[in-house]
């Protein structure tokens, strides 16, 4: 009687997280960040709406938000990066990437940052290239295998080069040169 009540509450538990809760299925672990926190929505189209960098801070969250480029059909990529404080010790990094059509959310994907040295090896010249013609012209932009490399001169300080590598309309890493 013991066992089968023991596999009862096992299924009954499984099931019900697997159907109910998403976010708490085993299975499951790259959940949109925008479902549980609304704050990446509503930033995404203030950017979208605006076509400038938005920064928000609520609580022990200070969030990011980041026009990246427009796409040849006239969509936004956004992406939006959420910064926690205090705890865990470094900050945590949560980060959204959007696609606005229109002024509709047509595709959500979040991503972890891969950084400079997760980068495959072929796009490190790309990328060197990018910040040289970045410097020279105040923008410039690559593509090398489904990754595409954007710069951007700082406004006040041409030397400064900010460099986004996209992968699709995911952002991988973010650099400054």
């Amino acid at each position: 009687m013991k066992i089968k009540l023991k596999i009862f509450l096992f299924a009954f538990i499984v099931f019900s997280l697997s159907s109910a809760n998403k976010a708490f299925s085993f299975g499951i672990f790259n959940i949109p960040y925008n479902k549980s926190d609304s704050n990446f929505n509503k930033l995404a189209m203030r950017t979208y709406s605006s076509c400038s960098p938005y920064i928000y801070t609520h609580g022990a969250y200070t969030y990011n938000a980041i026009p990246i480029t427009t796409t040849m059909s006239g969509c936004k990529l956004i992406s939006i990066i959420r910064q926690t404080h205090g705890f865990p010790k470094p900050a945590y990094w949560a980060i959204e990437n959007y696609k606005i059509c229109g002024g509709n959310i047509s595709q959500v994907k979040n991503t972890n940052m891969a950084g400079w040295n997760n980068l495959p090896n072929g796009i490190k010249p790309v990328i060197n290239n990018v910040i040289a013609e970045t410097r020279q012209y105040g923008k410039a932009s690559a593509n090398y295998y489904g990754y595409r490399i954007i710069g951007r001169a700082q406004a006040y300080n041409s030397n400064a080069v900010y460099v986004y590598v996209l992968n699709g309309i995911k952002l991988e890493a973010m650099m400054r040169f």
